[in-house]
């Protein structure tokens, strides 16, 4: 059996208005359990309200119950009424930062070549190849690895640690986190 449900006297928007989403959550995020909110008086809502839409995807998650009485003194309008519930709002979920690659296009050859290099390196945690190893391996020219290595660091696709000399070098594929072993 269903319990019935006061009469609602207070209204929360004016006659007419339907809350936007933003008052919508405005309330949610201060609601308690059992608290109410009139988020329109009117006839109908309108298909293309965000507000109600807001509201229905709400009730969807289990967030607040949605009802309609009448109105007392005009039984034409509705009160659309919100009954917030006793389920908990979910955490939000962090931003996660992406990552974006600004490489020019002339040197994408040369990352597009020189990168694999580094990432096997990486991922069976060798030393970092030197140059000279890198032009080889990578089929360019020695000042082309330099070129290379540079776009990759300012698009952020690796980080360098050079502790002196380039023997030592160590490189982080920033995607995966591995990197190069150092020279002993």
């Amino acid at each position: 059996m269903m319990a019935t449900l006061p009469a609602v006297h207070a209204m929360d928007e004016a006659p007419g208005v339907v809350a936007s989403a933003e008052r919508v959550d405005a309330w949610l995020a201060t609601a308690k359990p059992g608290d109410r909110f009139v988020y329109a008086s009117r006839c109908s809502l309108p298909v293309a309200s965000k507000g109600a839409a807001r509201m229905r995807a709400l009730q969807d998650s289990g967030l607040v119950f949605l009802h309609c009485p009448r109105d007392r003194e005009n039984p034409t309008i509705f009160n659309y009424l919100a009954i917030r519930t006793a389920r908990p709002r979910p955490a939000p979920q962090p931003e996660r930062a992406t990552l974006t690659a600004r490489l020019v296009e002339a040197d994408t050859a040369l990352t597009d070549a020189l990168l694999p290099v580094l990432q096997r390196a990486a991922h069976y945690g060798r030393p970092c190849p030197t140059d000279r190893v890198l032009a080889q391996r990578a089929a360019m020219t020695i000042d082309q690895v330099g070129e290379g290595l540079a776009a990759l660091r300012q698009a952020g696709l690796i980080q360098i640690t050079a502790p002196g000399s380039q023997s030592k070098r160590r490189v982080t594929i920033v995607a995966t986190g591995q990197r190069t072993g150092a020279m002993a």
